[in-house]
Order: structure tokens, then sequence, then C-alpha cells
């Protein structure tokens, strides 16, 4: 008999804006296939997303100075970094070239 364990697929991903205040975004990739170009992409676009959202006003680590490129960067790590171990190696293949 083989037993499945169910996993959560939504990822909360925690941006610090600023010093006193900390924001959580849920991303859900479950319906996602992470290891299809397509799904893949789809999966960029939410993080995307919630990024822009997340984002606005955000500045770098001991900075005055606001910076959302560093900020999306950041955040897109960090939800690739919370994916399940496969789904992360499946996802980074996925986004590999294709070369003929």
């Amino acid at each position: 008999m083989k037993i499945t364990a169910s996993l959560v697929a939504a990822l909360t991903v925690s941006l610090v804006a600023g010093t006193a205040s900390a924001q959580d975004a849920r991303i859900r990739w479950g319906d996602l296939d992470l290891s299809s170009a397509a799904g893949a992409a789809a999966f960029d676009a939410r993080v995307a997303a919630a990024a822009s959202r997340m984002c606005r006003g955000v500045k770098r680590p001991a900075s005055r100075i606001i910076d959302r490129a560093f900020c999306r960067t950041a955040f897109r790590d960090e939800a690739v970094r919370q994916l399940p171990g496969a789904v992360q190696v499946d996802y980074a293949l996925s986004r590999l070239p294709v070369v003929l």
C-alpha cells in the first residue's frame, strides 16, 4: 500500500519592509506543473505579481534608498527556496533553454 503525504501547495513569503513592519504573501503553486515551461512561467508571473505588491517602498538593507529591483529579486529567490526540493529541481530544469 502506498501512503502519500498531502502538502499545502502554497508558499508564504515574508518580507520585512522598513524596520517595524513585516508582510506576508501567499503564492499558490499546487495547480501548476513546475516541470513544464508553461507551469514555471505561470509560477514566475504569480511571484512577480506578489513581489510588485510587496516591494512598494522597500529599501535595501542598511540604506535609505528605495530599491524595488533588489526587493523583487530577493522575493523571487525566497519563493523558489521555499518550494520542496524535488519541485525546485523540476522548476530549475524547466527554466533551462531548449537546445536542439
